[in-house]
């Protein structure tokens, strides 16, 4: 449960986009080129800030933003877990996925002090939900050749690892790298479920 003073800053946030206390909430990409749905379960409470892409603070120059952030309350301490919901990952996508990481990032670190907790950098994790990993699965042989030439770069070998990765690399305020968990969703309906532990 959380403390009275918390609830009180929870009353002052818009309903429709802020859900808390629970331990089952769901994520919805509803366009339809990306259309997805991703259950999580929680063990610990949390608070579900949703379409935070649309709510961000306007004094960051970063302006890119993931769809979802998450506050759990795991022991004493809080961490932030942010979700960026795609069809399909390819690098491009891949290093827009990681700035919109970032731009989270500090809006929930703006978010988290004005609700009065406090968030480490150390315990914040960043999700993707996606249907295609294109940076490693290629359907098409005539792109799986293009691909392949493609590979050989230094620059597309330091991409690819990264996504093939659990540590990956993005400086922000002096941390270097960041947890992230990759969630692949089923490719026919975009539907998933993830368990946070």
């Amino acid at each position: 449960m959380f403390s009275a003073k918390l609830q009180e800053r929870l009353k002052l946030l818009d309903e429709h986009l802020v859900c808390w206390n629970d331990h089952q909430f769901v994520l919805e990409e509803k366009k339809e080129q990306g259309e997805a749905e991703l259950i999580l379960e929680l063990p610990d409470p949390g608070i579900l800030f949703s379409r935070l892409e649309d709510k961000k603070l306007r004094y960051f120059k970063n302006q890119k933003c993931a769809d979802y952030l998450l506050y759990k309350y795991k022991g004493n301490n809080w961490e932030m877990h942010i979700f960026e919901l795609k069809r399909t990952i390819g690098l491009s996508q891949w290093e827009q996925i990681k700035e919109q990481a970032k731009g989270a990032i500090q809006n929930g670190m703006a978010i988290a002090g004005f609700l009065g907790i406090e968030i480490c950098l150390d315990r914040v994790h960043l999700y993707s939900a996606y249907r295609n990993d294109k940076i490693n699965d290629f359907a098409n042989p005539g792109k799986q050749r293009y691909q392949m030439y493609k590979k050989a770069s230094p620059e597309y070998k330091e991409k690819e690892c990264d996504w093939n990765k659990q540590l990956i690399k993005l400086d922000f305020l002096g941390k270097r790298e960041f947890l992230h968990h990759k969630i692949r969703l089923n490719p026919e309906d975009g539907r998933g479920s993830y368990a946070i532990a």
